[in-house]
């Protein structure tokens, strides 16, 4: 970080240099390695360094699950694609179509977990890590909801398919093919079957190995795949795509007369901007309309909110 003036602003060529020191320090306490608790204490602070000249507060724009309707608009889920043209939340409409309209709050927590984590090609194992749950319950989640979201279970088998079929020859995709189906031929519950299982997986690893498939977007990027990971496909899609999609609002709100000299820093799926105290509410609003936009005929929306002095104030309650 550099200084002009009372404000601080992000220097490459600063932020660079940091990282070939730490690379060359190897140095082994970083935020990653942090306790739970104190990870978080660190991201509060980091937000709270970020504070609106005076007599000026923080405004969030925050794209509204973006990703997830995203890939609705890929895969063509009719189901989310009517939940957000009515402006619901597609994390609820997907709760209520695994656990009914009583759904409980860990209930919540794992359809928000399988929303990302199964489309991004994580499976029970992971749902039942990052949830805290048997298994054996997040297998009957996962299966439940490819059968609530037919649409985006097939659009993921293709995505996943176009890498397999664009990294290997006909020859090699055949073998895979065969090779695959024979894991299923036995049981994962048996000591014999885990190693008959791990034998399969290394030769299907052997034949994917150093080779690359690659996916397209509607922006025209094709984005190289590891063969043995094509399973990051739609991951690799939704988020190249929502990229795009912020550049795209970026471009808008700087273009803007009233709001380009109010942003600071786009972050993710969200940009931070600043405006006077009287006129805050009305700048959020405007940032809402600005960056709202369509994909493939979704609505892609906006929540924008005033935080308060600084980025840290908007997360003290949550």
């Amino acid at each position: 970080m550099v200084t002009y003036g009372t404000n601080i602003h992000c220097s490459l060529l600063l932020l660079c240099a940091l990282r070939v020191q730490e690379q060359n320090a190897k140095i082994l306490y970083s935020v990653n390695r942090m306790p739970p608790k104190l990870h978080l204490l660190a991201a509060d602070t980091i937000r709270r360094c970020l504070i609106a000249d005076p007599g000026n507060l923080i405004i969030s724009a925050d794209f509204d699950q973006i990703e997830l309707r995203v890939a609705a608009a890929y895969a063509g889920e009719t189901s989310l694609i009517e939940a957000a043209k009515r402006g619901e939340s597609l994390h609820k409409v997907a709760a209520v179509k695994l656990f009914g309209t009583e759904y409980s709050p860990d209930q919540y927590r794992y359809t928000k977990n399988v929303n990302f984590g199964w489309l991004y090609g994580g499976g029970p194992k992971t749902l039942s890590e990052q949830a805290g749950i048997p298994f054996a319950t997040a297998y009957k989640i996962i299966r439940e909801y490819e059968t609530q979201f037919p649409a985006l279970t097939a659009y993921k088998r293709r995505e996943q398919e176009a890498v397999l079929r664009s990294a290997l020859s006909a020859q090699e995709y055949r073998a895979f093919k065969s090779l695959r189906s024979r894991m299923f031929n036995f049981r994962s519950d048996t000591p014999e079957g885990k190693t008959a299982q791990a034998i399969v997986k290394k030769e299907l690893q052997r034949l994917c190995y150093r080779r690359h498939g690659y996916v397209t977007t509607d922006y025209g990027r094709r984005l190289l795949v590891d063969a043995d990971k094509s399973y990051t496909a739609v991951n690799y899609i939704v988020q190249s795509t929502a990229r795009d999609i912020m550049a795209e609002a970026l471009l808008r709100v700087m273009a803007h007369p009233k709001l380009s000299c109010t942003v600071l820093l786009p972050i993710h799926d969200e940009l931070l901007g600043q405006a006077p105290v009287s006129r805050a509410e009305v700048y959020a609003r405007l940032y809402e309309q600005v960056m709202s936009t369509h994909f493939r005929g979704v609505p892609i929306t906006v929540s924008g909110k005033v935080y308060g002095e600084s980025w840290g104030h908007g997360y003290a309650t949550r």
